[in-house]
């Protein structure tokens, strides 16, 4: 075991958690909003801004078929975070211990912007990057459904969220001392790097980005405008997915388009297979009738993988 490794542990060690609830369970906010398929719409928008790190850019292209497979990558990186989220303590732990260590062997060094003679040395498990990274997932889940609203959550559900979001910072290896330590100066963390120079700033960026919005089954003209009604008009320009004029504008037509669909949807339909899996695993430990969906998924899940569902051994 290596001293990074060793480190992670003990860091990992000291999280709370319930067993069989997991790190969050079912009455937190993380629950309520990941069970949602909001976050969805939010998808592209978060993987943009995370290859428009140049240093995580550098990582997925030098260490990964991103290109060939971008929307696969993301779908992984999206499994993952669900294992974390709606998994019990074991398999939460074990999940983030395979992304620490699989990010342990990612480093390597790309050129810098301005001067091609200067190399920049990145390693993927550096807080630096791993916080840019769930920073990417938290604010845009966080832009999502203040952009999509959802009935009976609490006036502060964005506070309590953030929160718990300091949860999944420490199973990913980012010390407490790190993250932010609120909302506020987590926002204020977010739009500064939003609005630096830094996002897009190499041409691998602009290379990765089109490896997601030109991806075979991407609708492009539909990833553009998600992404370009959502970021800074300079960073889309760098990334190449600008979507004509007034992209907000053409993003709201769309939302409105999803909140019809939403609505015609009864809501236990609309959530998550890993949660209703969860919600399986907490009745049966507790001797109580699994939800319908619960079991079917559960049974699903032993003969196929679940888009955002949890494994099960067969």
């Amino acid at each position: 075991m290596t001293a990074q490794e060793s480190t992670y542990h003990q860091q990992v060690a000291h999280i709370p958690h319930h067993g069989i609830a997991g790190y969050f369970g079912p009455d937190s906010m993380t629950w309520r909003l990941y069970r949602e398929p909001i976050p969805g719409i939010g998808s592209v928008r978060a993987l943009l801004l995370q290859i428009a790190h140049p240093a995580v850019a550098a990582g997925v292209a030098q260490h990964s078929n991103f290109q060939a497979d971008a929307l696969g990558r993301g779908m992984r990186t999206f499994m993952a975070m669900a294992a974390i989220y709606f998994g019990d303590d074991a398999l939460a732990r074990a999940t983030a211990l395979r992304l620490h260590r699989i990010h342990a062997h990612i480093n390597g060094a790309y050129t810098h912007p301005t001067d091609s003679q200067q190399m920049v040395a990145y390693q993927a498990n550096t807080p630096d990057l791993l916080s840019w990274v769930l920073a990417t997932l938290t604010e845009t889940t966080i832009v999502a459904f203040e952009t999509l609203p959802v009935k009976g959550l609490p006036d502060d559900w964005a506070v309590q969220f953030y929160e718990e979001s300091k949860i999944t910072a420490q199973l990913l290896g980012i010390p407490a001392t790190y993250y932010p330590a609120d909302l506020p100066a987590f926002r204020q963390y977010f739009s500064t790097v939003l609005h630096s120079d830094l996002l897009g700033s190499h041409p691998i960026c602009r290379e990765m980005a089109q490896a997601i919005v030109q991806h075979k089954l991407t609708p492009t003209r539909l990833a553009k405008i998600m992404a370009a009604g959502w970021l800074p008009a300079p960073l889309c320009e760098r990334l190449g997915v600008t979507a004509g004029p007034h992209p907000e504008q053409r993003l709201q037509r769309v939302i409105g388009v999803i909140r019809f669909i939403f609505r015609l949807i009864p809501r236990p339909l609309r959530y998550a297979p890993s949660y209703y899996q969860a919600l399986r695993r907490i009745a049966r430990a507790n001797s109580k009738r699994a939800p319908i969906l619960g079991n079917w998924y559960h049974w699903l899940a032993k003969y196929t993988r679940i888009p955002l569902g949890l494994p099960v051994a067969n």
